[in-house]
């Protein structure tokens, strides 16, 4: 038994929490508890206690280690991701803080804290939160609630596979609107994959990932604001100048839109035409069309992509020390994605990636050199910033590429035995058989393995013990089951160290001055485009000069009570501004203030 009362203040102020959620924990503790036996007492004014004998002690002991612990950080994402969904489905509602602080079982302090939070991510969005004396609401226009709802819908999706149905229930909650039963159960989006079905069948052609999932997303969102009396209203955007080069997608737009009329028995704008046509030709679907008076256009239209694709692959083989130029086939495979990319960034049409944390970790060095050389393709075609998950999918391309190149390389074997003949051939012979990637450079007895350059060697397979420092595997001369699994394991490590030095350069030294005086920070933002400040990562950003000399200065300042490090980099040449974002990147030049 607890020797004590607590009062609830107590656990409200430890845990962070509200009285009422104190009040609701503990009424969900008692459900765990009772079965066992174990009570909790409570005395109003005085607080709580709770009863167990020691028998009930180490039921509930095992009953708590059976319990999942939650991830405070998961579990904040996810109430922020849900508080969002709630103020982004019905934008013409207010809600109250007080509302959100008791479905979400938090304090007051807690809801505000997360719509401050919330207001960062709808500033992407140019989406903002009205408070007023009704509530809070989300304003603004209905092309970028669209796209916020795709966005955070699809993060959503990561913690919840059944996204789309859920996102329809949140709706179906929030609008109160049990009629609309049609669009609000997993039949629905049953219909939506199924448009999307015959919509490959129609084309021939396959909707890979992740352009599947974003299409479906957005038709199932727009269908719901539509149903919901919510059009679109910036007629300025939508009128953009939009070059039918496909007719056929065109006429895939007017199919999914009028399929859509006939399910849900609405009247679409035909301006939402030009909305799915936007996003047909933003997903990689394309015809050559026969018609001579497009064929012109369509040569035009693939100029850009093209000379994007040239420049992007230029750039990153002088920074990686790779002549990726000489492979035809990374060329036409990126041209493949390049072209509809372009399209999304013209149309602020956002993708994800869900492997991009993937990539930060395992690629780091490579993302950040990739990051900058997509920096320097768009500012050559004046064309805007791409973002994170696009960087991620072209990296993936070079990737592929660099396995390849080190999957043709051979490994250079050297068969060593006690004298050079027989034995040696015949184990020689069954290593060719086993390993179609090595290359048996030469067979020798170990008496004469002095007069070999070891260097040249990538991997020494043996029979007998040497007097050498070189590593070396010894194996038995029939080449038995177990001596192939270590030559195979040894045969990965020297690839993995191939494709290491593949894309590093040799390490070179660095002068870094670091400005710390606000005098000499005033004198750079001078010259400084805040729109051209690249983010490397937490608070490292990267700010490029092409220059006819070298130099690196290293800007620290406090901006919204933390240190900002800004890399001002004046580069001659590729090869110079690669190195120094590896060592940026690798936190080589990044002092700690």
């Amino acid at each position: 038994m607890q020797k004590k009362y607590m009062p609830m203040k107590y656990f409200s102020d430890i845990l962070n929490i509200s009285r009422k959620t104190v009040l609701n924990d503990i009424d969900e503790i008692e459900k765990i508890i009772n079965p066992i036996g174990a009570k909790i007492d409570r005395k109003q004014g005085i607080g709580i206690r709770i009863y167990y004998t020691p028998s009930q002690l180490d039921e509930l002991n095992n009953v708590l280690n059976n319990i999942k612990v939650s991830n405070k950080d998961n579990d904040l994402e996810y109430r922020r991701i849900q508080i969002l969904l709630n103020l982004l489905i019905p934008t013409s509602e207010y809600t109250t803080i007080q509302k959100l602080s008791d479905e979400h079982m938090v304090s007051r302090t807690s809801i505000n804290n997360d719509l401050d939070e919330i207001q960062k991510i709808l500033d992407i969005y140019n989406l903002s939160l009205s408070k007023t004396l009704k509530g809070t609401r989300i304003v603004g226009s209905e092309i970028n609630i669209r796209k916020a709802l795709v966005s955070i819908v699809q993060e959503y999706g990561k913690t919840n596979p059944d996204y789309i149905v859920e996102y329809q229930n949140i709706r179906h909650k929030e609008l109160n609107i049990d009629e609309i039963n049609t669009i609000l159960n997993k039949e629905s989006v049953f219909f939506f994959e199924e448009l999307l079905n015959e919509l490959e069948n129609k084309l021939k052609l396959v909707i890979y990932e992740p352009y599947y999932t974003n299409l479906l997303t957005h038709l199932v969102i727009m269908t719901n604001r539509i149903i919901n009396g919510n059009y679109i209203d910036d007629i300025l955007d939508l009128n953009e100048s939009v070059l039918v080069v496909d007719e056929e997608l065109y006429s895939s737009a007017v199919y999914l839109i009028k399929e859509i009329e006939k399910k849900f028995n609405i009247e679409i704008d035909k301006q939402e035409i030009v909305y799915i046509y936007k996003h047909l030709i933003s997903i990689g679907l394309s015809h050559d069309n026969k018609d001579d008076n497009n064929e012109k256009n369509i040569k035009e239209f693939d100029l850009p992509p093209a000379h994007f694709t040239e420049y992007l692959i230029d750039i990153v083989s002088q920074m990686s020390n790779t002549n990726y130029r000489l492979r035809p086939n990374l060329y036409d495979r990126l041209l493949l994605h390049i072209k509809p990319m372009l399209n999304r960034i013209k149309y602020n049409i956002q993708i994800k990636n869900p492997l991009l944390n993937d990539f930060l970790r395992e690629f780091e060095e490579e993302f950040f050199i990739m990051k900058i050389a997509c920096f320097l393709a768009c500012n050559k075609f004046g064309i805007n910033k791409i973002n994170d998950h696009e960087v991620s999918y072209i990296l993936s391309y070079f990737i592929s590429e660099n396995e390849k190149i080190v999957e043709a390389m051979k490994i250079k074997i050297l068969v060593i035995c006690h004298s050079g003949y027989g034995t040696s051939q015949l184990l020689a012979a069954r290593l060719e058989k086993a390993f179609n990637n090595i290359e048996v450079v030469n067979i020798v007895a170990s008496k004469s393995v002095d007069s070999i350059d070891l260097d040249k060697i990538d991997l020494i397979v043996s029979t007998v013990n040497l007097d050498i420092e070189q590593p070396y595997l010894i194996v038995s001369a029939f080449l038995n089951e177990i001596d192939k699994e270590n030559i195979r394991n040894y045969i990965e490590m020297i690839l993995e160290n191939k494709r290491k030095l593949s894309s590093n350069n040799p390490v070179k030294t660095i002068s870094l001055e670091t400005i710390n005086s606000c005098k000499d920070m005033e004198e750079f933002k001078k010259y400084f485009i805040e729109d051209n400040l690249i983010h490397i990562k937490n608070n490292t950003y990267v700010y490029l000069v092409y220059s006819g000399q070298d130099s690196v200065k290293k800007y620290v300042y406090e901006q919204d009570n933390s240190w900002k490090h800004i890399f001002a980099i004046r580069y001659s040449n590729y090869v110079y501004l690669s190195e120094v974002l590896r060592q940026i990147a690798g936190g080589c030049l990044n002092e700690e203030r």
